[in-house]
């Protein structure tokens, strides 16, 4: 038996796809529903906390994805009424304290900007004893730290986050959770950045875009395109050639979410260029399908994108490994340096340093990581 365990999956969409076959017709999987909360959760919209926000509630429209100025002050006004819920809620205790406990308040973000922004605005609250912290992907260990250590006594700690902190961070003293959305109708306001895959050039990046509902209940501690909808497809179609199943046009086709065929047609033809496929199937030409070449069985074994396992394949061809390596590590990475709040002028320089008169980032990663290295042995580093 094979149990599968998630927050967010369509049930009904796995239930049907693992169907087995019963008096003529199909029985689907099994799906248990654990019921029950480990604590009690209290949900309110702006519509609900209209007389507590000092602002007017901007107009959003549904086909912009975006987080107008507005939203900010919006945020910054909930955040302050939290000093009355926080009373209100000491003097409904038994043991009345004279100073209430100040939650700590969790502020979902789409991006590094956002963020950005938000902090500026949250600074310019000078009157306010606020501690704030950033969560992200780019964040150094210092600042990450913070996140998790409990505020200065009288202070009330205001973590920002994109969506690194609905399935990858729990931090333990969180008591408002802030999603940045508000209700005009039936319009919600969840935002979110999503990896996607350009159908031409496969480059990918991150996209804003609507969070669906099963990501807004996640983050409380419309369904998403799946990875094979979103995500290159070089490794999986050389994957499926090794399995020896047939075309891959007609395999992923049977898959639970299949790819999009012209996706499965391009990247092909990628293939082909890069040299882990050729253009023939059993010396037979054929545009949607090829033979495996060792190159590319070698790409298909490495966790990698293609273009960077072929960069650590030439580094062995040509006798330059190790710096190959590095680089594709380092390419693999969102930033391979890293940059504290407000030092990014610092961080530039010392980008250009460790480059040199080559102007190369390549070259700067290889340098800089070398630098490291020799520090380290030299016991200089932890």
């Amino acid at each position: 038996q094979i149990i599968l365990m998630s927050a967010s999956i369509n049930c009904k969409e796995f239930a049907d796809y693992f169907a087995l076959p019963v008096h003529n017709g199909l029985n689907p999987a099994c799906v248990f529903k654990v019921e029950g909360k480990p604590y009690a959760i209290e949900e309110y919209y702006l519509d609900d906390l209209k007389n507590t926000i000092l602002c007017k509630l901007p107009y959003q429209k549904i086909e912009e994805p975006v987080i107008v100025r507005e939203m900010y002050k919006v945020a910054v006004s909930l955040i302050r009424s939290f000093d009355e819920l926080d009373m209100k809620s000491s003097r409904e205790k038994i043991h009345v304290s004279v100073t209430p406990e100040r939650g700590s308040v969790l502020v979902f973000l789409p991006g590094l900007d956002e963020i950005n922004y938000m902090h500026s605005c949250i600074s310019n609250m000078s009157n306010k004893r606020w501690q704030v912290c950033q969560l992200h992907s780019r964040v150094v260990l210092e600042e990450q730290n913070n996140v998790f250590l409990p505020a200065v006594p009288g202070y009330r700690k205001v973590v920002l986050s994109t969506n690194v902190a609905e399935s990858c961070v729990t931090v333990p003293d969180i008591k408002y959770v802030l999603f940045f959305f508000f209700l005009i109708s039936v319009i919600d306001f969840c935002l979110t950045r999503t990896l996607v895959c350009d159908e031409e050039t496969s480059y990918q990046s991150l996209r804003l875009c609507w969070a669906s509902k099963m990501n807004c209940s996640q983050r409380k501690v419309t369904v998403t395109l799946s990875s094979l909808q979103r995500c290159p497809l070089g490794t999986t179609i050389l994957k499926t050639k090794m399995l020896d199943m047939g075309p891959p046009r007609d395999l992923l086709a049977t898959a639970l979410s299949p790819p999009c065929v012209g996706d499965v047609e391009h990247t092909i033809l990628q293939l082909k260029e890069v040299g882990a496929l050729t253009t023939c199937v059993q010396t037979e030409e054929n545009p949607h399908d090829g033979e495996l070449t060792v190159l590319g069985r070698v790409l298909a074994q490495l966790p990698v994108h293609l273009h960077l396992g072929k960069l650590i394949v030439l580094g062995h061809v040509f006798g330059c490994l190790e710096e190959c390596l590095i680089i594709a590590a380092s390419l693999s990475l969102r930033t391979f340096f890293t940059v504290p709040f407000k030092w990014h002028v610092d961080g530039y320089r010392n980008k250009l340093f460790f480059a040199g008169n080559s102007k190369s980032d390549c070259i700067a990663i290889v340098n800089a990581f070398k630098a490291w290295q020799a520090c380290r042995q030299k016991g200089e580093l932890r």
